[in-house]
Parts: C-alpha cells; sequence; structure tokens
C-alpha cells in the first residue's frame, strides 16, 4: 500500500511567525537578565552565552543559507571567561567565571548581526501590506 505524502501548500500555522516570537521571547529574556543587577555580573554573563546560543540556534531556519549559518557557528564555541583562583589558608584551587566587557561585547555584536540577516531576509519589517496581520499575531 503506497501512501501519498503530498505537501499541503497551506500549513495550519505560520512557523516563521511562531519563531519570530520564540526569537523575540529570547531578545525580551536577554534584556531581563542584563537587568538584574541582584544576580553577579559572572552569572548574567555566563546565562547570556546560552541565550546568544539558543538565538542563533532558534533563527538558523528563517535565515536558511549554509554559508551565513557558517559564519556565525562560531556563536556556539562561545564560553566564559574562566581562571583558577588559589585559596591562601588551605591552598585549593578553585575554577571561577570572570565577567568580561570584551566577551559581553562579542555577545551583542553577534545578535546584532543576527538581527540584520534575519531583517535581510524580511522577517523582521514585513511587507507593507501584510503589516496589520503580523502585528496581530506577535501581540
Amino acid at each position: 500500500m503506497e501512501l501519498d505524502y503530498a505537501q499541503d501548500t497551506k500549513a495550519p500555522f505560520n512557523m516563521a511567525i511562531a519563531t519570530l516570537m520564540s526569537l523575540r521571547a529570547t531578545l525580551d529574556a536577554i534584556r531581563n537578565i542584563e537587568a538584574r543587577i541582584d544576580y553577579p555580573p559572572e552569572e548574567r554573563q555566563r546565562i547570556k552565552i546560552e541565550l546568544v546560543k539558543r538565538f542563533y540556534v532558534d533563527s538558523s531556519p528563517l535565515i536558511f543559507d549554509d554559508t551565513i549559518l557558517k559564519k556565525y557557528t562560531s556563536i556556539l564555541d562561545l564560553k566564559p571567561i574562566k581562571f583558577v583562583c588559589v585559596n591562601r589558608n588551605n591552598q585549593k584551587q578553585v575554577r571561577k567565571i570572570k565577567y568580561s566587557f570584551e566577551l559581553n561585547k562579542q555577545l551583542d555584536e553577534c545578535l546584532l548581526k543576527l538581527q540584520v540577516e534575519l531583517q535581510k531576509k524580511k522577517y523582521y519589517m514585513p511587507p507593507r501590506d501584510d503589516m496589520g496581520s503580523a502585528v496581530g499575531k506577535m501581540s
């Protein structure tokens, strides 16, 4: 028995819009974590690194261009800066995370570049005639 898997031209929901909503949530989470001054800066940066990686992975279906995606795969290798601290009393070594302004700048540049790539594909600003339906779905 042969099954026909012909693709339906109308999807039950627009995956691009769902993905954009997820990306918006990730950007909001990044903004919120950076505003949490009750968290140590090292912890905020560690969380931000993981969120930037998530943004890259989640945006890849929309970018959908191997050359562009390969250009940014280094995002997946980003890690907090670690150093070894020695306790003077017992001489035990402890690994700690150090906040880095350079790493934070690199994370922001990665986000900026990825958002520009998404805009080149016209995902952030829909065509004028589609603006009303897109705004309604995003809110």
